[in-house]
Order: C-alpha cells, then structure tokens, then sequence
C-alpha cells in the first residue's frame, strides 16, 4: 500500500502542456506544492510562473528527472511521448503512480491494437505494412477508404496518408520512409466519443460521462457532454473503459476515444494514458474536474463516483479568434474562458459554455462565428 500524500507536500509534473498547467493548477488550488520541469521553450510562460520548485532540463533527461523526483513525493506526466525505459527506471527509486507500462500500448499502434484484440474489444480493420506491395494486399482486404500511419505515435500528421482511390497510390512509396506502418479502414461518418476513466490504486476504475468530440485537421475543435448517444451505447462504452482499465497496469485518470457508426458497431480509437483535452469540458460541468480526479488518485486520497450538474460545450480557441474570444468576454457573463501561453501552437486557449440542454449552446456559439 502507498502512502497518501496529503495537501502541503509536493506533486511533481513532468509535462509542457495545457494539462500540465491545468494540473499544477489544480494542484494548487487543493493545497499541494507543484514541481515541474522547465524546458527552455517553457521559459516566461504561464506554467512557469505557476508553478513552486522549477527543474530546468529536458523531459527525457534521467538526471533532471531525478532532480524533479528529489523535490516530489509523487510524480505524474501529462506527455504521453514520453521514453517508456526512462520513466520505468524513474519508477525504481521514486513514487510514479502511473507507471511507465502503459506507454509501451500506447505509444505503438500495432501493440495498442493487439492489447485491444486480445480482450475481445473492436477496433477499425487494420494491416501492418512496409512495402507499396503490402498496400495494396491490405487494400484488396480492407478497401477503400483507408489510412496510412506510422506504427510509432507522435510524428504528426504530415506522416499520415488518406487513401480514398487507386490513384492515391501513386508515389505513396515516398509515404514510407519511416519503416513499419499501419493501413486502417477508415470509419465513414462515424460520431467520435470519448470517456475518461479514474483508476485507483487498489484497481477501483470510476468512468465519467461520455463525451462526444469534433476533430478539424487532426485537431480537437468541440467537446460536449452529455453526448448525443442513447443509453444503450453509453453502458456499452462503460463497460468497455471499465475491461480496458482492469488490464492496464496504471493509477489516475486515462481516456478511451470511440467511434460509433450510424449503424450504431462500437470500435475503439486509441487509449489515452493521461488526462486528456476531450475532458476539460467536464471542468465546469462535474462535481469534479479530470484534473481533481487524477490529483486524488495518484495521491491516495478518496474517489466517487461522477455527478453531472449540467451540459456543457467546449470549443478551442486558435490565435485567429483571439479578436472574437474578447469580444465574447465582455457580453458573455456566463462562459468560461481559459487562455494560456503554456506552448508556441496556434491554439490559445478553450471557451466552455454550460446550460440544460446541448442545442442552445451550440446555437450561441454559432451565432458568436465561433463554431
């Protein structure tokens, strides 16, 4: 059994994102210290400034990373890219409730896909590929329209080919210089769902209300909760993040991304092995935030389950609508706005609106020529 680490000792974040910030702020705000490394991209930025004890170095430096774990009483990362074999030799001598395991799935396409295979679970039809002619053999089995992507995560959409039509073959030999990929079916017309899970350290998994996202240009655009699903599939995807949670070997807050076909077939995306973006739109929706939730896990401290209070729609806000987003602050009394500078990306920040039903924020928005 580990020990709880109560408010006033200090949480370690190894991250540079929007989760990080929102983390440490969190953090904070329940009576913690935050410790977090600082790279120099992350210099002067909001994260920086929040947070107590600063480790300058890089994420996958073993020796800064000690000196994060010196000054911590627990640590947990909101990178998911993050090198498994370094964070597992991290876990030897300091408190990672998250583990390191869980990257192995999740940071390699083909493995995540046979985790998933093994326990029974569907996901989209799939080859492993390294040749033009291993193409078009996954082609003749899974057709058209298919996906090419590196068997490794993290490298960016440029990497990641669409294929609708013979013609699209052509120079997709170019499309490989990456070695071992994954050709996919892609799922037409399918509504994307997410739900993020809490799991405890004694194996407890608590899955909050499910989400329903829009992505734009590999980019999370909208979240909404409660999603547009009927009860039938929401159990079905509890269950499913429930039969996922038990296998993985993991303490805090994890997601699950779905599709979900008009024909109502079910087939997991990816697993998420941190907080996620999908769920900040629970923030101000949940008696408690994904943020509060992964606090509490990784720190021992008491989890129950979710409560939705309202609904709620949240939007990305990019640095083209930075003029809009401070119009909306000074008419919309009632939206909550989060802005950072926590990265140089062109997203700035997040809006969420919360009221009873779905379609009238979703009707604001658009009136807004925000959505």
């Amino acid at each position: 059994m580990m020990p709880v680490i109560y408010p006033g000792q200090t949480i370690g974040i190894i991250g540079n994102d929007q989760r990080a910030y929102m983390l440490a702020l969190k953090a904070k705000e329940m009576g913690y210290r935050a410790a977090a490394i600082v790279t120099p991209q992350m210099q002067n930025t909001s994260f920086a400034r929040l947070i107590d004890s600063q480790i300058d170095g890089e994420f996958n430096d073993y020796q800064t990373l000690v000196q994060l774990g010196e000054v911590s009483q627990v640590l947990t990362y909101t990178n998911e890219l993050l090198d498994e074999t370094v964070l597992e030799q991290l876990a030897q001598h300091y408190y990672l409730p998250q583990g390191s395991s869980v990257l192995s799935v999740t940071q390699d396409r083909y493995l995540e896909k046979v985790f998933l295979s093994d326990l029974n679970i569907n996901i989209p039809p799939y080859a492993t590929v390294v040749d033009v002619d291993d193409i078009q053999d996954a082609i003749d089995s899974i057709g058209y329209p298919c996906i090419l992507k590196p068997i490794q995560k993290g490298y960016g959409k440029q990497y990641q080919r669409f294929i609708q039509q013979p013609s699209d073959l052509e120079n997709i030999e170019a499309a490989l210089e990456l070695g071992t990929y994954i050709l996919e079916s892609w799922i037409p017309d399918a509504q994307e769902l997410s739900v993020m899970v809490v799991k405890t350290e004694d194996g407890k998994c608590v899955t909050l209300p499910v989400i329903e996202n829009e992505f734009e240009d590999h980019r999370l655009k909208m979240s909404l909760v409660p999603a547009r699903i009927n009860q039938d599939v929401a159990t079905e995807i509890n269950r499913l993040a429930h039969l996922i949670g038990e296998k993985l070997d993991y303490t805090g807050v994890f997601g699950v991304e779905f599709f979900l076909t008009p024909a109502m077939n079910i087939y997991v995306k990816r697993i998420m092995p941190t907080p996620h973006a999908t769920g900040d739109v629970l923030t101000h929706t949940l008696n408690f935030s994904q943020y509060e939730y992964h606090l509490k896990a990784i720190c021992q401290l008491a989890v129950g389950p979710s409560r939705l209070n309202n609904a709620g729609m949240t939007l990305g806000i990019q640095e083209a609508q930075r003029s809009l987003i401070q119009t909306q602050m000074k008419i919309k009394p009632d939206w909550y706005f989060n802005l950072h500078n926590v990265t140089t990306n062109q997203q700035i920040g997040s809006v969420t609106a919360t009221g009873q039903a779905i379609q009238p924020l979703i009707d604001n928005y658009e009136a807004a020529d925000l959505y």
